[in-house]
């Protein structure tokens, strides 16, 4: 594989596992740009609906209001779909992402197909805090205190959210997947 100026390294997986981890890539960049649009949306139409109930306050016809309380209704529905998608992407892109760094880092052999297909499922939240808890020095050798640092701070802030889903869960476990339970949390306007 030839390297790319913009992904040093990235001659060092498979065809596979560069395969993988760019599909899995681009979908939460897109996810992630929807998420906003989504947002977007839904705040406006909270502002048209504010605007539409003042001046229809105290009038016979509301159909203008109720339109916009449906467009709302489905305007959340798409949110929280796009929000299922984001997190299941979000979360399979950092444990492919992590297995990838430490099987490089420990030299280890290439990933099976079925095993990358595994890792491009969505994890478990037992499996994702796994994945947040590797230290930066193992997964980055050779890598500057700084960038390692870094890495590890925002690491420990991820696991801390995802940690507090666990908990906040039905279940009050780990062993679960987000979007196997959809009432289980609501993201609001989480950007992933």
């Amino acid at each position: 594989m030839e390297t790319h100026p913009a992904f040093p390294g990235l001659d060092l997986l498979t065809a596979d596992e560069a395969e993988a981890l760019r599909d899995l890539f681009c979908a939460c960049a897109d996810l992630r740009h929807e998420l906003r649009s989504a947002n977007t949306q839904g705040h406006r139409v909270d502002q048209l609906l504010g605007n539409a109930e003042r001046y229809g306050e105290g009038r016979s016809f509301t159909g203008h209001a109720d339109a916009l309380l449906e467009l709302g209704t489905a305007t959340v529905d798409y949110l929280n779909a796009v929000e299922n998608l984001a997190w299941r992407h979000i979360s399979a892109c950092v444990v492919l992402a992590t297995a990838l760094l430490e099987r490089l880092a420990h030299g280890t052999p290439e990933f099976p197909p079925d095993d990358l297909r595994q890792l491009t499922a969505e994890p478990t939240l037992s499996d994702l805090c796994a994945a947040l808890s590797m230290p930066g020095a193992v997964l980055l050798p050779g890598s500057s205190d700084g960038l390692v640092r870094q890495f590890d701070r925002d690491r420990e802030k991820l696991l801390i959210d995802v940690q507090f889903l666990g908990r906040a869960s039905p279940k009050g476990a780990l062993d679960w997947r987000v979007t196997e339970e959809l009432e289980a949390a609501s993201f609001g306007d989480m950007e992933p």
